[in-house]
């Protein structure tokens, strides 16, 4: 699947269509909340950033629960062992070095830098300088930082989990697919397999939920096991008291800042779908060597991770309690993210900036709307439900207007074109 077919993400058949419920802080609106339907699952429809935060945030955790699995550098060791990293082509030198000991060359996930290097973004990487320190391994511990973004891709196809962990798969694994599962099986309080298309399938040793943040507490619930007060409201029959399940869900907020860009500035001059002709020219050449605009086209190229202690200031972070500070003072923790990404749709090109807040405090949940395993699940994630986390976003946005406005940047801008109408707090929010 060449990456340009990102856009799967809204073909019928490859994504579960999940929409939040009516989010109050962002004028009732229902976000988007793709998930992949398939194998391989989110990884065959997302971007294709590889990230794997902070050392902060797993010191910070290993701590909270007194586990020392959780410590960077074991948790490093994981991440190398299923990584097949590729070194970058001579042309990024000058933006990326990697120690030998930061990543793993003999796994199963492709992860590398684009293959096709738009001179577009190291124009950007240098003129970022002036505002940010550069970052040569976002994936090392410390993403502090403006870098080259890391990939799950090779040689211009994208590598979902399917094809890392199952184009050979073990004698032993049976894959059966058009096979939603629809809840557990259970005798008395001892799961017993799953029930898949009104059949039973039972399990020999055990029974192991693997289906996401989203789906694997929908099928609990099903199941019988959670909160009992939500169950009884879906007429379900409680299996196992369990307040937590489907509680707590944390997610990352964003938006995009984009602006017009003058045409002397960039080095894109074709767009590969902006006519039949391109676009099978540009197929053509993607199926002989897997080359040319659908190798790179839509991939983020640069990534940036902001630390700003302007966020760590004030009444809105004063008031969190003590295990969330901690979390954030580390200093490899970002508190939000950037993420560049171009497109030429004629007659203007544009570049949008992504800001990620990072560090909210905001707890969501996933209930059931019904007892119906085919409805999807209430999602509410409550963005932006905690004062902290208004208060992260508007100093996110407002610093990365500024930005924006480095007279480097600006000066290859015609005007944003998606963005707050002011600065004020209630423009922002």
């Amino acid at each position: 699947m060449d990456t340009f077919d990102f856009i799967i993400v809204g073909a019928p058949g490859y994504n579960w269509g999940y929409k939040t419920v009516p989010q109050a802080q962002l004028n009732n609106r229902e976000i988007d909340y793709s998930r992949g339907k398939g194998l391989g699952g989110s990884t065959a429809i997302n971007f294709c950033v590889y990230t794997r935060g902070p050392e902060a945030d797993y010191e910070h955790w290993a701590d909270v629960v007194g586990d020392e699995v959780w410590r960077w550098k074991e948790v490093q060791k994981r991440f190398n062992k299923f990584e097949r990293f590729h070194k970058p082509d001579k042309e990024l030198d000058g933006f990326v070095r990697c120690d030998e000991g930061s990543h793993g060359y003999d796994g199963e996930v492709d992860v590398g830098m684009t293959a096709k290097w738009d001179p577009t973004f190291g124009d950007f990487l240098d003129k970022t300088l002036e505002y940010y320190p550069r970052n040569y391994d976002h994936n090392s511990g410390n993403p502090i930082g403006i870098a080259v973004c890391q990939q799950t891709t090779h040689n211009g196809r994208r590598a979902t989990a399917a094809e890392a962990f199952l184009s050979q798969r073990p004698e032993n694994l049976h894959i059966m697919t058009n096979s939603a599962v629809t809840k557990v099986v259970f005798q008395d309080k001892k799961a017993m397999g799953v029930e898949v298309n009104g059949k039973k399938i039972s399990a020999l040793k055990e029974t192991i939920l693997s289906a996401g943040a989203v789906d694997t507490p929908k099928l609990l619930l099903l199941s019988g096991i959670g909160p009992s007060g939500d169950l009884n409201s879906c007429n379900i029959p409680l299996t196992h008291h369990l307040p937590g399940v489907g509680k707590n869900l944390r997610d990352r907020l964003f938006l995009e800042l984009v602006t017009i860009q003058k045409p002397e500035t960039h080095h894109r001059t074709a767009y590969a779908g902006s006519s039949p002709e391109q676009m099978a020219e540009a197929r053509k050449q993607w199926a002989t060597d897997q080359t040319g605009p659908l190798a790179s086209y839509y991939l983020p190229q640069t990534i940036g991770f902001v630390r700003s202690e302007a966020i760590l200031r004030g009444e809105a972070y004063a008031a969190l309690g003590e295990v969330s500070r901690e979390g954030l003072r580390g200093t490899t923790k970002p508190t939000y993210e950037q993420a560049p990404s171009s497109s030429m749709l004629p007659p203007h090109f544009y570049l949008a900036t992504a800001v990620a807040f990072h560090g909210t405090e905001t707890g969501g949940s996933i209930t059931l709307s019904s007892s119906d395993p085919n409805s999807a699940p209430l999602i509410d994630p409550a963005f932006l439900t905690d004062p902290f986390d208004r208060h992260l976003a508007i100093h996110s946005v407002r610093e990365t207007l500024a930005f924006l406005r480095t007279p480097s940047l600006a000066k290859d801008q015609i005007r944003l074109t998606a963005g707050p109408k002011g600065e004020g707090d209630e423009e922002i929010l």
